[in-house]
């Protein structure tokens, strides 16, 4: 197998997202929104920039049918993941309830209000000495099976699952990494009065992601009748089948200040000298107002 030695991410919180466009939009007029306009106003923002130490999103490759699957789509048709890593649980919520976070991020509602949220922590299994981030990801949503507790579920998930799959997968030169996400759970009231008051919390045990060589790779894991049996196998004591659903995407870091050889620079907003603070300290309303 070729790998580096296992990397524990455990350390930091990673804040998940599923999301859709509203149903009458495009999503192209989407992906525009979310890849550019709301970029924008994050690398503006104090808070998330202070906070957020890893940003990736993942843009749903259009086209991809049930039959190109191990597991189906979600017949909620999102059309993107986002991936926030943070180090405390406190940082999390700071995110969320922020001031110049709630001013500047939450009036920009371009998609539907529908998500899906998970709190994880995850751990690198696999990784070519090659990888770099970014290229196409398949990612598994696992909703457990109901009578399996989440402490088993992760356990025989990790345990007796991943080695079996990696040494078929590996041996067959098909994946660049493998990362499993754990739920961490937290109380789901924390959400109330922001963006994702409507979303589903918590529904989902653990998230693997799957780095594939483009769709070709996507192509061969699915035509292998020999993996996927192992895998359904493997996998159908654990979970709720009819409920898990998949996702291929095209992952891009925004930025990352975590990842040896992949660190971004250091963020403006957050030098009191930039053109970016200066123009946070202006605030964010109120500019036709007359001070009293």
């Amino acid at each position: 197998m070729q790998s580096e030695s296992m990397r524990d991410d455990t350390k930091y919180l990673k804040f998940l997202i599923c999301g859709r466009r509203r149903r009458q939009d495009t999503q192209e007029r989407y992906f525009y929104e979310w890849g550019n306009i709301h970029v924008a106003l994050m690398l503006t923002t104090p808070a998330p920039m202070r906070v957020f130490r890893r940003y990736v999103q993942h843009f749903s490759v259009s086209g991809v049918t049930d039959d190109m699957l191990v597991y189906p789509l979600s017949p909620m048709e999102w059309d993107n993941m986002a991936d926030h890593w943070l180090e405390t649980y406190e940082d999390f919520l700071e995110a969320l309830t922020a001031e110049s976070y709630v001013q500047r991020m939450q009036p920009h509602q371009f998609g539907d209000k529908e998500f899906v949220l998970e709190l994880a922590r995850g751990r690198v299994l696999f990784q070519r000495p090659d990888f770099k981030s970014g290229g196409l990801k398949l990612i598994h949503w696992f909703r457990k099976h109901p009578r399996i507790p989440l402490e088993e579920f992760q356990r025989r998930w990790t345990e007796d699952y991943a080695p079996v799959f990696l040494e078929a997968a590996s041996a067959r030169g098909l994946i660049r990494k493998y990362v499993q996400n754990m739920e961490d759970r937290l109380p789901p009231e924390v959400f109330k009065g922001t963006l994702f008051e409507h979303g589903g919390y918590g529904g989902y045990a653990g998230m693997e992601e799957i780095w594939l060589d483009g769709m070709m790779g996507l192509a061969r894991l699915r035509d292998d009748k020999a993996l996927v049996d192992l895998i359904r196998s493997r996998m159908a004591p654990l979970i709720d089948v009819s409920s898990t659903f998949s996702m291929v995407t095209m992952e891009r870091v925004v930025y990352d200040f975590v990842t040896s050889g992949e660190l971004s620079p250091a963020p403006a907003i957050l030098r009191p000298d930039s053109l970016e603070a200066r123009i946070d300290a202006q605030g964010y309303r109120d500019w036709s107002i007359p001070p009293a």
